[in-house]
């Protein structure tokens, strides 16, 4: 994007996050003060669609934002544990299995653990949607010469190789309810951190990721 969708995005998103959350207090304050709204046919698909607004708000801030975060010293063992505990909630109500492989000793990453949570947590929480009951989702980490990889896979049901070409660019969707910016969010933050991000998949045979990162040792 150049400088003027920049600037146009992020006036569109302040506009409309404005009235959103006036939107968003007064319903509350509706069923707040009457109840029994709760029981009108339509009340909770409401509530449901200002929410997925205010969702696709912030996919579309995250999108739009310029990379120019606050960087540090990143544990990456730290990082893949986090990320394990994130998922454990979930991975519990679907019966989905998650299995971690980390060496016992891995050196740092330079960049935002926030960001890269967000890009990682995004390919995980897809794993899991693209997964039956029961099905299985790997992430190993490892040294590599100068580069940190990650890789996750799962046993779900795949992608086309049409889905596949248009994976990372934004707006372009494949789900009944998705904004089509997550996976181009999560390459933007790994493009940001002078990494590369790979996908190899096939229709019923499930999906494999793969990071590749410098770590710190390289870039200071």
């Amino acid at each position: 994007m150049d400088n003027f969708d920049t600037f146009a995005i992020s006036k569109i998103v302040h506009e409309i996050r404005n009235p959103l959350t006036l939107i968003n207090s007064s319903l509350q304050l509706i069923q707040q003060l009457h109840p029994e709204v709760k029981d009108f046919q339509f009340w909770g698909q409401t509530l449901e669609d200002v929410n997925y607004l205010g969702t696709l708000l912030e996919d579309l801030a995250s999108y739009n934002d310029d990379s120019q975060f606050f960087r540090c010293e990143v544990d990456v063992r730290r990082l893949a544990l986090s990320l394990e505990e994130s998922l454990r909630p979930f991975l519990l109500e679907t019966h989905k299995h998650f299995s971690l492989h980390l060496p016992s000793q891995l050196p740092s990453l330079f960049g935002s653990p926030v960001k890269l949570k967000q890009a990682l947590l995004n390919i995980l929480k897809n794993a899991c949607e693209a997964t039956s009951d029961n099905g299985c989702i790997t992430m190993s980490v490892r040294k590599y010469l100068s580069d940190i990889i990650l890789i996750i896979s799962d046993d779900g049901c795949g992608m086309s190789g049409e889905y596949l070409s248009s994976l990372f660019k934004p707006f372009i969707s494949h789900k009944s309810t998705g904004s089509g910016l997550g996976m181009a969010i999560t390459k933007k933050i790994i493009d940001a951190h002078h990494g590369q991000i790979e996908v190899v998949s096939a229709l019923g045979k499930g999906t494999t990721f793969t990071i590749t990162l410098p770590h710190m040792n390289i870039l200071v």
